[in-house]
């Protein structure tokens, strides 16, 4: 394996060092470049590539096994794993297009629709705004190679338009999200918002006719409902997430830890 592809130098984030070596080391495996079951090189070579200590290298590589996308076998190595079609670490606070990406699978969007609307009771106190705020709120099918695997709605303050260097309007929004396919890219990208942590509630539920049709699942599958709130840097919420994935296609992993 060409050593020379890991290396980040010349790259600039808004991340935390750990984060950065995680997301390049994640890239590589989604690109192929890393493919399942492939070596890679050992701590010492790697580090040296991308310019970080081995400390540094440790924590990316703990965040990528926690994911389920490495596997560390004690005096041999460092591999790729082979993996589901979408493996979910409920530990690691990625969007769905880095969830689908992650496996290597062509992430997509179906049935957008985004619209301003007065927040309701329970959005305006989820994202500690007064009562009737303005607020976007977006719709999407999420899709795994062309296939749906998660129907999601996003709610945020219209304001968050405003806090790039333009105001973007909804049709631009529409086409960044075609580009970026990832809120979470189109906040830290265009509008210098990073989302720093998320806060989530989790329960199964069965799909009624509508979330089924969206989906095209039988009437009553069961489906994994997430409700997220994501806060940024200053731990102010700025995205509540809801979020219906198909149970088939998806697995779920918590990693725990002994006290």
């Amino acid at each position: 394996m060409d050593i020379r592809k890991f290396s980040i130098k010349g790259i600039e984030y808004r991340r935390t060092l750990p984060s950065l070596v995680t997301s390049k080391i994640r890239a590589l495996i989604q690109s192929g470049d890393c493919p399942p079951g492939a070596q890679l090189p050992n701590e010492m070579e790697l580090a040296k590539a991308m310019g970080v200590s081995r400390t540094t290298l440790r924590a990316a590589l703990n965040a990528l096994e926690q994911e389920g996308l490495i596997i560390r076998r004690r005096g041999v190595g460092t591999f790729v794993a082979e993996r589901p079609l979408l493996k979910n670490n409920l530990e690691v606070n990625s969007g769905v297009t880095d969830l689908i990406e992650s496996m290597g699978l062509k992430a997509g969007c179906e049935d957008l629709k985004i619209r301003i609307a007065p927040a309701d009771v329970r959005v305006a106190e989820q994202l500690e705004l007064a009562p009737n705020s303005s607020i976007v709120i977006l719709e999407r099918v999420r899709t795994a190679n062309g296939k749906p695997v998660v129907f999601s709605t996003d709610f945020f303050s219209s304001k968050l338009l405003e806090q790039g260097p333009r105001i973007i309007n909804l049709e631009e929004l529409r086409d960044l999200l075609a580009i970026e396919l990832s809120l979470y890219r189109v906040f830290e990208k265009h509008l210098g918002l990073l989302v720093d942590h998320g806060v989530a509630k989790i329960k199964p539920i069965k799909a009624g006719r509508a979330l089924a049709n969206k989906l095209r699942i039988p009437a009553n599958s069961v489906l994994l409902y997430i409700e997220q709130v994501d806060f940024d840097t200053n731990q102010r919420p700025i995205l509540l997430s809801e979020e219906y994935h198909v149970a088939e296609v998806c697995t779920f992993s918590i990693y725990r830890r002994r006290p």
